[in-house]
């Protein structure tokens, strides 16, 4: 997230003023609904829509199913007309994202379009620096020496230690070896919990 936020920050800010100022305001000959930029991080949080988009599937569709009948002046029976919205289970986050859009035209607009366009371009590793991410233990997300993290570390490195010198003992042991690599569903599940206690 922070190696995300650090390498699309810079065209988040200063895409929308530039388009804004070099192409969008010489087109439309100055007009004033061009003279500004909303306020707000909404290149940002279009950006990250356009994460969300890419990477978090829906779970679920329905469809609103409504009718309509076109009166018709002869006495045959009007046909019916069947009007199907398909909708999924991630519409009700896109509903305020277009609101937001199309909040203060067509500036509004132009800040949606730069975000998402900016993150999908990060999504798709068009952005130099996309590649690149930052290590938790700059951010404070990976405190290093921290006593619970350590004493989980230690476990876990004291179990592999522990499972490879039973697989090089039981390649060695010949008949006793075999018990070792043979464990029921139930000692392998205490083997997992055994460290973490």
């Amino acid at each position: 997230m922070h190696s995300f936020l650090l390498s699309t920050t810079p065209y988040m800010l200063l895409l929308p003023p530039l388009l804004l100022v070099l192409i969008f305001q010489p087109l439309s000959f100055y007009h004033p609904a061009t003279n500004y930029l909303p306020a707000g991080p909404t290149p940002l949080l279009f950006a990250l829509l356009a994460q969300f988009h890419a990477a978090i599937p829906h779970i679920y569709k329905y469809r609103i199913a409504t009718t309509s009948s076109s009166s018709t002046s002869n006495s045959s029976p009007a046909p019916f007309h069947n009007l199907d919205l398909v909708l999924t289970s991630k519409t009700l986050t896109y509903l305020p994202a277009a609101q937001l859009a199309l909040a203060q035209l067509p500036t509004s607009l132009l800040t949606a379009a730069v975000g998402w366009v900016v993150g999908y371009a990060w999504r798709s590793e068009l952005l130099p620096g996309a590649r690149w991410r930052i290590p938790d233990v700059l951010w404070g997300g990976g405190k290093l020496g921290q006593g619970r993290d350590r004493r989980r570390m230690e476990g876990l490195r004291r179990r592999m230690e522990g499972e490879v010198a039973e697989a090089r003992g039981s390649a060695v042991g010949g008949e006793g070896g075999g018990e070792a690599r043979r464990r029921t569903l139930g000692r392998q599940i205490l083997d997992q919990f055994r460290g973490a206690l």
